[in-house]
């Protein structure tokens, strides 16, 4: 199924790509350098508070992940068709990679990580927030040891795609 959902993602997609004035590897490489940024703060407790607490920059970080799926499923169907051609080992480990990401990473799924994060951070702040001390650090650290693995997951795996495609040489 989710290979279908992939296929049929590409094949809506991908016409839309060939827009001549679009270089593909340059805005993989902007919206990469744009999420480094927006992981380092979101991975950290006031980062996360941040988040679920201001809604334009819950949107901004949405918005920009929606972005990068969308550019993913763009360079799925392209390196797919380079696959294709020619059974190169570097375009099929990128294949691998983009459907991981968006299988596994989804930004239904970062939102329902996010949401639960978010209800974290309600809960410390109900529960410890008055007192701090020793307690609500630990809480706090608690959370965002779970919240730097998920977002530094995500973040590998975007890192993962860029380096991929300088070795493929689509521009």
């Amino acid at each position: 199924m989710k290979t279908l959902t992939l296929a049929l993602l590409i094949f809506i997609c991908v016409p839309a790509f060939s827009q001549e004035d679009e270089n593909i590897v340059q805005i993989v490489d902007e919206l990469t350098l744009k999420w480094d940024e927006q992981a380092l703060e979101l991975r950290t407790y006031k980062g996360l508070q941040a988040y679920c607490s201001t809604r334009p920059y819950r949107d901004r970080t949405i918005k920009l992940l929606d972005k990068i799926h969308h550019y993913d499923t763009l360079l799925y169907g392209i390196v797919s068709r380079k696959y294709e051609r020619k059974k190169d080992s570097e375009a099929e480990a990128t294949l691998e990679d983009i459907e991981k990401l968006e299988s596994d990473y989804t930004t239904k799924n970062f939102k329902a990580f996010i949401h639960r994060e978010c209800n974290g951070v309600n809960e410390i702040e109900r529960n410890f927030g008055r007192e701090g001390g020793a307690q609500y650090e630990k809480e706090v650290k608690k959370l965002e040891k779970e919240l730097s693995k998920y977002v530094e997951s995500i973040t590998t795996r975007i890192d993962i795609i860029d380096e991929h495609i300088h070795h493929l040489k689509l521009d």
